[in-house]
């Protein structure tokens, strides 16, 4: 991603970068990581994530696909296909399936922008250096 999008990366890694004692997320430059298992969703936007979100599916499973729907897109993808798509903007669900289905989500609040500018208030507080 880094190397494809390199300014969404540099603007999603804003609240990883600042972490107390410069310690990053095993999700960076994403700052959250959801773990879905058998699960097929409803339409939804995900209104509070930033920019982009990534998905990652494993398992052994018919049928699933991911809809993107204002794009008119049904996407079949396979254990480790990477999607990257703004799922902020985007209605998505996944079809119906059988078998077993998963898949890694990263992505990152939206305000976490808060949390780089001043600590959501409390930078005074905050130790941002190993001592």
């Amino acid at each position: 991603m880094q190397q494809e999008l390199p300014e969404e990366y540099q603007e999603i890694e804003v609240y990883c970068r600042s972490l107390s004692f410069g310690d990053l997320p095993a999700s960076h430059p994403f700052a959250g990581v959801v773990v879905n298992f058998c699960v097929s969703c409803n339409g939804h936007r995900d209104w509070i994530d930033k920019l982009l979100c990534v998905v990652i599916p494993f398992g052994d499973w018919e049928g699933g696909e991911l809809v993107l729907y204002e794009l008119g897109l049904v996407i079949k993808l396979k254990p480790g296909d990477i999607l990257i798509f703004p799922s902020c903007n985007i209605t998505h669900f996944n079809l119906h399936f059988s078998g077993l289905r998963g898949s890694l989500v990263l992505h990152s609040d939206s305000q976490g922008d808060n949390w780089a500018k001043n600590f959501n208030g409390w930078s005074k507080h905050i130790v941002t250096e190993n001592i």
